[in-house]
């Protein structure tokens, strides 16, 4: 299973080790320069195009990714083949954490929403990282609990929330990652995505998007959503808004 197909290779000095999780395990130690060194890791720098698959569900673990620029969705197969999006890495985020932890296949599939920049380590290469420097597995492990963490509140949010109100949680959560928080947001992510996002087909999620325009709470430009009210966003997706009526 050839998951590369889409991959271009980067160039020699492309990776931005600044945004990199080994940059920094905690605020009074860094991660030494012979650690970072490419040589050292066998780090392989990679692009992949808007849709290419960086890793297939049930492929066997060869290593985790950290991503560099772009966004990658994290997701898997639900009914009738439909993809149920768990989350979405962004800059310096690690995909692949869990499955290399207990050494299995990959659950998940992971493909990227945008041009995407990632650098892979390898599985070898991440354990002799982490035997010569112990303090990486409590930053390793944070980032996992990070993560199940977000995934609870998901499933939280499926089983008390309407498809409304998740909609609205997940554009503020997409917008966190956004460092212009004095300007109108914008969502570059299609409708199928949004609607795997919340569980719910693309249908019903126009009707949403039309009530969100009518209320100016969002506009629509060149297939990318701008979110122009958050505090009203912020009230629907808490169920406030209910509370103003």
């Amino acid at each position: 299973m050839n998951i590369t197909r889409n991959m271009i290779a980067f160039s020699e000095n492309s990776v931005c080790c600044e945004n990199c999780w080994l940059h920094n395990f905690t605020t009074n130690e860094n991660c030494s320069s012979e650690l970072l060194n490419k040589k050292t890791l066998n780090r392989e720098e990679k692009k992949y195009n808007k849709g290419a698959y960086l890793i297939k569900s049930g492929v066997l673990v060869s290593g985790v990714y950290c991503i560099q620029k772009g966004t990658v969705k994290i997701f898997k197969k639900g009914i009738k083949n439909k993809d149920f999006i768990m989350w979405v890495a962004g800059k310096g985020d690690i995909i692949g954490l869990n499955s290399f932890i207990n050494d299995e296949v990959y659950s998940f599939s992971a493909s990227a929403l945008s041009e995407t920049s990632a650098c892979f380590i390898t599985s070898s290469d991440l354990q002799i990282l982490l035997s010569k420097k112990p303090l990486a597995f409590v930053q390793l492990m944070k980032n996992v609990c990070d993560k199940i963490n977000f995934v609870e509140q998901r499933i939280t949010s499926i089983s008390k929330k309407t498809i409304k109100q998740q909609f609205a949680e997940i554009l503020i959560t997409i917008s966190k990652n956004n460092p212009d928080s004095d300007k109108n947001v914008v969502i570059n992510y299609s409708v199928k995505d949004l609607a795997n996002f919340v569980g719910t087909t693309k249908n019903y999620l126009y009707k949403i998007l039309l009530e969100f325009t009518n209320k100016k709470i969002l506009s629509i430009n060149n297939r990318k959503f701008i979110i122009s009210n958050m505090n009203a966003l912020s009230l629907i997706a808490t169920g406030a808004d209910k509370l103003n009526k």
